[in-house]
């Protein structure tokens, strides 16, 4: 489904300008420009970057395997990091032009999808998986867990629709294949899971 989306995602854009979705959601985000609002989307969007993903992914991926195992904090790297090569091949392939009127902040490369929105999904989902599916956390920690997660991707996402340097439909473009990433990492750890029995739960 993820992968459907995706495609028609990537059938459907224009190459230049938006399309109407995108350029109602960049007026609306234009009617929220504030000095608050830019300081607090400086920092989701900063905290959506390459290098704070890396970071997050890295210290993520220690916490995770020492506390489940080292295979499910090896999933969260290994999904990051694929998240990042998909990410870069789709941008070199469809080759979208950033939108002409970003400020704010500086950004380079294509446009769809956004690296922020793909990496960010696929990072804190495959975090939220391996929590949810932690039989040792409660289930407020969870649901928190959840929550926060969720927040900061739409955050992240919504960052880079703010200061104009992506399109609302790049950030559903990298939501999109941020997801079809964290599918196919399950299905794989579900089937080690499969082959060794219980030695991940």
């Amino acid at each position: 489904m993820s992968l459907l989306l995706l495609a028609a995602l990537a059938a459907s854009i224009p190459e230049q300008d938006g399309n109407a979705l995108d350029r109602s959601a960049e007026a609306l985000m234009a009617s929220m420009k504030s000095d608050g609002a830019t300081a607090v989307f400086k920092l989701f969007s900063y905290l959506g970057s390459t290098i704070a993903i890396i970071g997050i992914t890295l210290v993520a991926s220690f916490i995770i395997g020492w506390a489940r195992g080292w295979i499910r904090g090896a999933a969260i790297l290994a999904g990051t990091a694929l998240a990042y090569v998909v990410n870069v091949g789709l941008k070199l392939w469809l080759d979208r032009q950033r939108p002409a009127a970003a400020w704010g902040i500086e950004a380079d490369g294509a446009s769809f999808p956004s690296g922020n929105a793909m990496l960010a999904t696929a990072m804190f989902g495959l975090l939220v998986c391996a929590i949810i599916q932690f039989s040792g956390a409660s289930r407020m920690m969870k649901a928190a867990c959840s929550v926060v997660s969720v927040i900061l991707i739409l955050m992240m996402g919504l960052s880079r629709v703010y200061f104009h340097v992506h399109y609302i439909t790049d950030i559903f473009g990298g939501y999109t294949a941020g997801m079809a990433v964290i599918s196919l990492i399950m299905i794989i750890l579900n089937t080690i899971h499969k082959k060794r029995g219980a030695a991940l739960s």
